[in-house]
């Protein structure tokens, strides 16, 4: 199989986002919080769209004064805000909501009863009735509320699906993820492993993007096992089975061991491989042809995308519903079902085997292994 085959072009046209808006007007938003994702990513791709014209920064917000000016100086148009409640206080449409987890549901919800469309970093919340709070208050203010599950906006995504609703691999045999390995996010305080404050370890981390392409792509599963090794703190390695209709999908997800950050999709007609956060690339074999192509995917622009260009993506998909009227790809119902998702392996969570601890060791863990900190 070649790269780029006239064949599979109609797998790469799948949805996507209009260039710019109609109006002229750049749409006015305010960033809550300046952490890690904000200094790697939100920032840079508001500057894009700055740049483009599409969005203007009023106004950012972070507890740390130091956090917030490293952020204004890559956007110097925008106000820091003394305050969360100064930030709603400026004239702003749009809130996007970028603190640790734990404060989500309740900047979401201020931001909305504020008069502002929110789209949250993931996960949506900590838990299903913060979720569910964060749902009535747009519905209550007729507002939009959308989600930062940033992976479905990449072209290898989005094209992995369109291949598995065409039947290229045809009917599904098993489904493997493997994904982490040696933690390395530019966390700001250790309260990044509490769970109080992020709601959980790397389920909850990484295991929210991995959990929402499953369930994009196949539905939602018949059957949940979960395990994890988490012993009075969050976990830092988990596994989980689900069960589809007719296949089993297993993902493990490490924040101290090397894995492949694969996925591997196998079918009775072949096979589809995807690089973890590989924004346009996908592996397919497929079965008596005794090749394996890596098949690059562009939008139907034709225009290359980055990882900042999906977060890109996402913030002008919030604006033009905004504006324009058009459906979000990521509305908030899709936040609130992986935090259910989540929510329900926590529920059934086991202790992970793990046979290199002594019975000493094994005592402790089985005495601390269902406490929280």
């Amino acid at each position: 199989m070649q790269d780029r085959e006239a064949g599979l072009s109609i797998l790469v046209e799948t949805e996507q986002r209009p260039a710019g808006l109609r109006e002229d007007e750049p749409v006015r938003l305010v960033l809550a919080g300046c952490g890690a994702v904000t200094k790697l990513y939100y920032a840079e791709a508001l500057s894009r769209l700055q740049s483009r014209g599409q969005v203007a920064v009023a106004g950012i917000f972070d507890p740390d004064a130091k956090q917030a000016a490293l952020v204004q100086a890559r956007l110097p148009s925008a106000k820091v805000a003394a305050s969360f409640d100064g930030l709603l206080a400026m004239d702003a449409d749009i809130a996007i909501i970028a603190s640790p987890p734990g404060y989500h549901a309740d900047q979401s919800t201020q931001a909305l009863e504020a008069g502002m469309h929110v789209l949250c970093e993931k996960p949506m919340a900590t838990s299903s009735s913060e979720a569910a709070r964060i749902l009535a208050a747009a519905a209550a203010n007729n507002l939009h509320v959308a989600t930062g599950l940033v992976r479905r906006q990449f072209p290898a995504t989005r094209s992995i699906k369109a291949m598995l609703e065409g039947g290229m691999i045809g009917r599904l045999r098993s489904v493997s993820c493997f994904e982490g390995g040696s933690f390395q996010w530019p966390v700001a305080s250790m309260s990044y492993f509490s769970f109080a404050e992020s709601g959980g370890g790397v389920l909850q981390d990484i295991g929210t993007h991995c959990l929402d392409l499953l369930t994009w792509w196949f539905g939602e599963p018949d059957e949940i096992h979960y395990a994890d090794d988490a012993m009075g703190g969050v976990e830092a390695n988990c596994l989980v089975r689900l069960r589809f209709d007719g296949f089993d999908a297993t993902v493990r997800l490490s924040r101290d061991w090397a894995r492949p950050n694969l996925y591997r999709l196998e079918g009775e007609r072949g096979s589809i491989s995807w690089t973890v956060n590989e924004t346009e690339t996908v592996e397919v074999a497929l079965n008596g042809s005794r090749t394996t192509g890596c098949v690059s995917f562009t939008n139907a622009d034709g225009r290359s995308r980055d990882f900042v260009d999906a977060f890109c993506d996402q913030i002008s998909g919030l604006v033009d519903a905004v504006r324009n009227g058009a459906p979000l790809s990521v509305p908030a119902s899709v936040g609130r079902n992986v935090v259910d998702l989540v929510e329900g392996c926590y529920a059934r969570r086991k202790l992970m085997d793990m046979p290199w601890l002594g019975p000493e060791e094994l005592l402790h863990v089985a005495a601390s292994a269902g406490t929280r900190q």
